[in-house]
């Protein structure tokens, strides 16, 4: 099922929390507290929208979200006023809406984002290696291989910077985000369980020695 984070200061009182109660999505709603947006790792969404207070200056959400280990991946739609709708022109964001939208309007941009994302991003591929981004199962020669869903993550993030070596505070930072407090290490334990899962395509994750990892691209 598609997967929606809604990010609002209105609370109980958020048009958008309303106009979208029902759809056939996962919605999430977190409470937009200043700066902190708060979001799963392991199983991102497929679509972000932002709901600010009124006449709250936006840019400094686009900053956010451009450099957030996970959402900076993931399409994002703001409520903007239309006093400001100016500076939607400056921001990374797939699209917008203005406040006092028609709940259809924000609907069909909604389910439009989404569409477009999972036709771009319904699969990943690597050599015999394939990765289902929605349904977060990968394959090897068409096998299905069982890995849970943070190993699922680290693998993606690999496959994703194929070629490119990777520090583990730099894996750490994107697969299991900002609030994870435990040691780099387990970005090693994550490997060797991956390795195991992959059989035979287990040498194409490189070690590289006193840094961190490198996804061997096809």
């Amino acid at each position: 099922m598609r997967r929606i984070f809604l990010f609002s200061e209105l609370g109980e009182l958020s048009p958008a929390k309303r106009a979208l109660t029902g759809i056939p999505a996962a919605l999430t709603s977190r409470v937009l507290r200043g700066t902190y947006l708060d979001c799963p790792i392991a199983l991102p969404p497929d679509l972000v929208l932002l709901e600010p207070a009124p006449l709250r200056p936006v840019e400094p959400l686009g900053t956010l979200l451009a450099n957030h280990p996970v959402l900076s991946r993931v399409p994002w739609l703001i409520v903007l006023d239309p006093e400001n709708v100016h500076v939607a022109a400056g921001l990374t964001c797939a699209d917008f809406v203005l406040r006092g939208f028609a709940a259809q309007e924000l609907v069909v941009r909604v389910e439009r984002l989404v569409g477009q994302r999972r036709v771009r991003e319904s699969a990943l591929r690597s050599g015999p290696l394939a990765l289902d981004l929605q349904g977060h199962q990968a394959t090897v020669d068409g096998a299905p291989i069982t890995i849970t869903p943070q190993e699922f993550a680290l693998l993606r993030y690999l496959v994703q910077n194929a070629e490119r070596t990777l520090s583990r505070d730099q894996l750490v930072q994107r697969v299991w985000g900002d609030a994870y407090t435990g040691s780099a290490r387990t970005v090693d334990i994550h490997v060797r369980r991956l390795r195991v899962a992959l059989g035979r395509q287990a040498n194409r994750i490189q070690t590289v020695r006193h840094v961190g990892y490198r996804w061997l691209g096809a």
